[in-house]
């Protein structure tokens, strides 16, 4: 099997062989050694899950994209397979045949096909009852390995180490018996120390036990089956009741569990232990004690035989809840409680297992393990019947948390699909209270998608149920989100409008946290217009309560939103401290995404500060937290971030790399904005290469876009990078149309110091085009809004070597001179009105300090 993983033409490799055999343990010891893999993951088919489910869960353990259709899923698979190398390991397989030999589910059968017909260097290696058909083109690329009892050497090897003992003519007359099944010998061995003792002379094997093996010769799962029930009738009627109830178990337990569940009787650790000589249960030696499990088929078996476990399976909720803390740092620290929710649905008691989840939905929310919460969601939606009104409203309820995790995950249409159909059933129910949620999430979804005017449009139709029901605090959430979705349209002033009316509204109610989330909202409107003195003050407003309510999760985004708006101000280490200050919080308390949040905005700062090398490191750790937790639209963020790094390094070809990577995401998730930002970055790249056209029709898809999602300030960015590009054609009248264009746009939404920018790039080109009164108009009049806007220099709306020479400037009245004169001789226009700046601030300080 080894030399097999090597090889070149091998895509497949299948294990096959009846239950006990060892097929698991066989390949779980390749797949622990295997080495030059990028990564490994293991498939256990415990049932027949639909390759819907299946190739999500892979997409997911990848890192990768999952589309939003089912249908595109088989094919996202099949090329992300071949992205990298990796072992997959598919065990159990026969699990997804029916026992003709077909498919439960046919796309398996085509994703083999698929996968096996072209080229890749993954390998995936099958365990299975038995070996399913495929088509013989593809099986040059298969090797399969029908795996047989043991040799009798190694066989006779087994015994001896279960202290079985003989003549070797007797002992090897056994294994030839056995057919060298190595479980079925363990079994033997466990009734035989049961008769006899400790050790054990193999000529004790009673004359029936041979009958029972030549019966079953060449069915060993029947012989098993015999063997189980001898070496179960051997047992003491309590040792027979333990080993059934403890088939309840999921996870491996310790004697104080096994205990629980015959409180009657008294259980020890050496009881347990004497099953695990008998080979009824496996054994392992922890730092923590021995803990104890069981053989998957002596398991199947158990449970085949057990009948009524209902008073065990509350045993067992009874020992968890003894055991549950509500002391959570890891997933683990919830392992009681998941427990619980497990036996719950066995016991068909799904509206106290809904319970459970809901009690741990915030710690695993907050942790991002989203694709825990589908799991366990999922099992309530495919079991639960509601019976009643309230049962139903809950049921929904169970719906939206799954549209929610999905939104999470960005997958934003499935998320939808759950949003609707929570919708149904509280208009179905006339529950007006959870149809204004319904309303509210599906505006969310939408807004993540880029589609603004849909998301406003359901959240002004969630605001209208708030205030007809009189619910005052959502009424607060929808003016909030009504902000966020015109504040992603970058019509600032009325995103300022929706945010100020929120605040009254919550502060009637006492809301906090929501107030706190208007006032970051406030604080984001302002950043993006420029006045970043005033985002500071709500962004400082929002802190203190997120901090004095202990919301910690909010207290990160604050601390983010004061480190972009000291990025913008040029004050980079300030918004680093502020990064790090968000990232030690997410680290301290789990959040997976604030975290990736935080590295993202640290690589920003260091982009700016122009230490490259560290912006990369602080992407790569991002993008590294956002594969294991599958967030797609932040994925392509740090994408983003990686490829403006490399256009900052001038690597324009690798840059454009990363921004198709990115744009590819934008696309599987159907964010539109997102696809825009790609598309602008790539015409910048290519305008960079010297491809102008190449980069026009970048900016033209991008625009499109824009103006389709009603975006003006990200339609303003295109404009102004359509008159740069024209620029550099040298065709400067339509550079100017271009900026007019930017500027009456910057000037609708109230962009301050996106208006400078558009007044700084026309003076440029009025220069150019002779036009020197307008030029200086219109520099001038940008110095002046930079000014008013109370803008450091390092924030300026001007190019670098204009830049430079206004530091020099500021040195002292020496060079400010020298400046001066500079700017009259060698550059009459550019450097009048960086002069003028100067001198009024040199004059300025001059007076303040007197």
């Amino acid at each position: 099997m080894q030399e097999w993983l090597q090889a070149d033409n091998v895509r497949l490799i299948g294990i096959t062989g009846t239950g006990g055999y060892g097929k698991s343990s066989l390949v779980a010891k390749v797949f622990a050694t295997a080495q030059s893999f990028e990564k490994k993951l293991w498939a256990t088919f415990s049932q027949n899950y639909p390759f819907a489910v299946w190739g999500r869960w892979l997409l997911e353990k990848l890192g990768k994209a999952t589309p939003e259709k089912e249908a595109d899923l088989l094919t996202a698979v099949c090329n992300n397979l071949r992205t990298g190398r990796y072992l997959l390991v598919l065990d159990n397989l026969e699990t997804l045949l029916e026992a003709n030999g077909e498919w439960h589910d046919q796309t398996y059968y085509d994703f083999l096909l698929r996968w096996l017909s072209s080229d890749s260097n993954t390998v995936i290696l099958v365990t299975s009852r038995e070996q399913p058909q495929l088509p013989p083109n593809t099986l040059n690329y298969c090797r399969w390995l029908p795996l047989k009892g043991l040799s009798t050497d190694a066989a006779v090897a087994l015994l001896e180490g279960l202290d079985i003992q003989g003549a070797d003519s007797e002992i090897r007359e056994f294994v030839k018996q056995a057919d060298g099944h190595p479980l079925l010998i363990k079994l033997v061995a466990g009734v035989l120390h049961a008769d006899e003792g400790d050790v054990v002379d193999i000529s004790a094997l009673r004359q029936n036990i041979f009958e029972i093996l030549g019966l079953h010769r060449y069915d060993s799962e029947a012989s098993i089956g015999k063997i189980l029930d001898a070496s179960i009738a051997r047992l003491t009627p309590k040792l027979q009741q333990l080993l059934f109830n403890l088939s309840v178990y999921r996870p491996a337990f310790n004697a104080t569990a096994a205990a629980a569940l015959l409180p009657e009787q008294e259980v020890t650790q050496a009881d347990l232990r004497g099953l695990a000589k008998r080979s009824l249960l496996q054994e392992n030696k922890l730092e923590s004690g021995w803990v104890f499990e069981f053989q998957p088929l002596i398991l199947a078996y158990l449970k085949q035989q057990a009948g009524d476990l209902t008073e065990v399976h509350e045993r067992a909720i009874a020992y968890y809840q003894s055991i549950a803390t509500e002391s959570w740092h890891t997933i683990e620290d919830i392992t009681p409680q998941l427990e619980i929710f497990y036996h719950l649905c066995e016991l068909k008691q799904y509206r106290q297992a809904n319970n459970i989840l809901y009690f741990c939905h915030n710690f695993l929310d907050l942790r991002g393990y989203y694709t825990t919460i589908i799991e366990l969601s999922s099992r309530l939606e495919k079991e639960w019947q509601p019976s009643n009104q309230d049962e139903n409203s809950e049921f929904a309820y169970v719906l939206t948390s799954l549209g929610n995790a999905y939104q999470f995950l960005g997958q934003y249409q499935i998320a939808i699909d759950y949003h609707h159909q929570s919708l149904a059933i509280f208009l179905e129910i006339g529950d007006r209270k959870g149809e204004a949620i319904s309303l509210n999430n599906l505006g969310n979804a939408y807004n993540f998608l880029g589609q603004y005017q849909i998301a406003i449009d359901y959240h002004h139709q969630s605001l209208a149920i708030k205030l007809e029901i009189g619910d005052r605090t959502r009424e607060g959430g929808s003016l909030c989100n009504l902000g966020n979705a015109y504040r992603s349209l970058g019509q600032y002033q009325q995103a300022i409008d929706y945010y100020q009316q929120a605040l009254i509204v919550l502060g009637e109610t006492g809301q906090r946290e929501f107030r706190a989330n208007s006032l970051a909202g406030l604080g984001n409107a302002y950043n993006s217009l420029g006045q970043y003195q005033i985002a500071i003050d709500y962004s400082q407003q929002s802190l203190a309560i997120f901090i004095e309510i202990s919301a910690r999760r909010s207290e990160t985004a604050s601390l983010n939103d004061f480190g972009k708006a000291y990025n913008s101000l040029g004050q980079y280490q300030k918004a680093i401290d502020y990064h790090q200050q968000s990232l030690a919080i997410s680290l301290e308390i789990g959040d997976r995404k604030g975290e990736a949040t935080s590295l993202n905005n640290l690589g920003n700062a260091y982009r700016s500060l122009g230490q490259y090398q560290q912006a990369i490191d602080y992407y790569q750790q991002a993008l590294i937290v956002l594969r294991e937790t599958n967030h797609h639209d932040f994925r392509a963020n740090s994408l983003t971030g990686l490829g403006s790094t490399y256009y900052s390094l001038g690597q324009y070809q690798q840059a454009i790399d990363y921004y198709q990577q990115s744009l590819a995401i934008s696309l599987e998730i159907g964010d539109r904005k997102g696809e825009a930002a790609s598309l602008n970055n790539l015409g910048c790249a290519y305008q960079s290469l010297g491809q102008y056209q190449k980069a026009i029709n970048f900016y033209q898809q991008s625009l499109a876009i824009k103006r389709e999602i009603g975006d003006r300030n990200g339609e303003a960015a295109s404009l102004t990078n359509l008159g740069c590009a024209y620029q550099s054609l040298g065709q400067y009248q339509k550079a100017i149309d271009y900026h007019q264009q930017s500027l009456a746009i910057k000037l609708e939404i109230g962009d301050r110091k996106g208006e400078a920018q558009s007044l700084q790039n026309l003076a440029q080109l009025y220069y150019l085009t002779g036009r020197i009164k307008e030029g200086y108009a219109a520099a001038f009049q940008a110095t002046q809004i930079q000014e008013e806007l109370e803008l450091p220099i390092e924030a300026w709306a001007i190019p670098k070597w204009q830049y430079s020479i206004a530091k020099f400037a500021q040195r002292g009245k020496l060079q400010l001179g020298l400046c001066f004169l500079l700017g009259f001789f060698a550059f009459p226009f550019a450097l009048v009105f960086i002069v003028s700046v100067m001198l009024w601030r040199v004059g300025k300080s001059q007076l303040l300090r007197r």
